[in-house]
């Protein structure tokens, strides 16, 4: 299918982000009125797909607003006032993504040329405050609160700034990769049965085997529903299938990214909404609610598929095949 297709597929999807979007410029998870920084700049990846630029604008401004002068964000928000008073290290960098995105669509909304000088210099503060996040061995504290670090570093939080980082600078992070499993796993627990801690280092670039890739996934994807969220438990989530669609995608493992995204399709409700997830042994869908950002990695995923395989230069109009082009070039 191609891009105009989907276009229209997923555009119920798209004017249900809007319609969880506040006046003030917060798109919520749903309608209870929630805002998780990081799914609110996902949600903005996919307004800038479908050059919905009145809302994706107000969206960074919103999200602008509510950086204090270190380039940090409360980690959530209800109805518009913080509800949570930490930090967490990847929310802030990833508004760096709809940013390209938005640029990547459509020249005329280059980020350098419409944020404001005060504005570009958060942006600039939100990477320098990284480095307060990241220990001597190049790995991220996932959080900071009035106690100061978390000592814990999580895998998905990680590549999740990794990626930030290298869609502004171009340049893969230094860390010491020999320090994986006892940074990752510091605490003793096994995050292996994670389905986001198997595709995100694959998602960031920072593995690549392709082989490997399919045999990690075989302990997560049911045939003909999608990728689970948690290994052991028979639960899908339509975001993490989408987000593997992708990662898929950026190491040319094309076919089962079709698949994987075929198979979701089914769970679009008759509004054209996507659940979070399915619940497949008691055949519910689980938990009982829709989000935003659930149906914002379903229009990435689609817009990812859409340009795969139109060649380097028309593939670059998707921010995440854009680094894929990096990653295959480094």
């Amino acid at each position: 299918m191609n891009w105009l297709d989907y276009k229209k597929k997923f555009e119920p999807s798209k004017n249900w982000i809007i319609s969880n979007q506040s006046s003030s410029g917060a798109i919520f998870w749903d309608e209870k009125g929630k805002c998780d920084p990081w799914d609110h700049c996902e949600c903005l990846i996919a307004l800038a797909i479908y050059e919905e630029w009145e809302y994706f604008w107000k969206g960074v401004n919103w999200f602008f607003a509510n950086l204090n002068k270190d380039g940090l964000i409360y980690a959530e928000f209800q109805n518009e006032k913080p509800s949570k008073f930490h930090y967490e290290s990847h929310h802030a960098p990833y508004i760096i993504m709809p940013l390209i995105q938005a640029s990547l669509i459509d020249q005329e909304q280059d980020y350098k040329k419409i944020l404001t000088n005060e504005q570009l210099l958060k942006l600039e503060n939100i990477f320098e405050a990284l480095n307060d996040f990241k220990d001597e061995d190049g790995y991220f504290y996932w959080a900071k609160d009035s106690n100061g670090y978390s000592d814990n570093s999580l895998i998905t939080a990680s590549m999740s700034i990794f990626l930030s980082m290298v869609a502004k600078d171009k340049s893969f992070p230094k860390f010491n990769i020999d320090m994986w499993q006892e940074k990752f796993n510091r605490d003793g627990v096994d995050r292996s049965r994670f389905s986001m801690d198997f595709y995100y280092p694959f998602l960031a670039g920072i593995k690549n085997n392709k082989k490997e890739f399919l045999d990690l996934l075989d302990n997560y994807y049911v045939k003909g529903l999608g990728v689970k969220c948690v290994a052991e438990e028979p639960w899908v989530t339509i975001a993490e299938s989408s987000e593997c669609v992708i990662s898929a995608l950026i190491h040319d493992n094309e076919n089962i990214a079709k698949q994987i995204f075929h198979d979701i399709q089914q769970f679009q409700n008759k509004d054209g909404i996507f659940p979070t997830g399915y619940q497949y042994k008691m055949e519910i869908f689980w938990p009982e609610e829709d989000s935003t950002w659930t149906n914002a990695a379903v229009i990435i995923a689609a817009h990812a598929l859409s340009f795969y395989d139109s060649g380097d230069n028309e593939s670059s109009v998707n921010v995440f095949l854009e680094l894929r082009n990096f990653f295959k070039s480094n």
